[in-house]
């Protein structure tokens, strides 16, 4: 039987970021970079989680993060550059 019960409040909010780190996880980026696009994604999740946030601060909060992530990507294609290990 469906379950038709509305979603949980944020439903779209976490599907949101669940993308938003797949994303982030399907780039291949030098490590400094990928390092600094995670650790704004943890602070973006963190503040989503905190006491007393709301799902427009959260969405705001999103799409900076997601702007970002953007920009990184289209400066990695223009330079052809790819991940180093180091």
């Amino acid at each position: 039987m469906p379950d038709f019960s509305p979603p949980p409040k944020g439903g779209a909010l976490s599907a949101q970021l669940a993308e938003a780190r797949r994303r982030l996880a399907e780039l291949d980026l030098p490590r400094p970079l990928a390092t600094r696009l995670h650790r704004q994604f943890i602070a973006v999740c963190d503040a989503v989680k905190a006491a007393g946030a709301d799902e427009a601060s959260g969405q705001r909060r999103l799409a900076a993060f997601l702007t970002a992530l953007d920009q990184a990507t289209a400066k990695i294609h223009r330079h052809g550059h790819r991940s180093e290990n180091g």
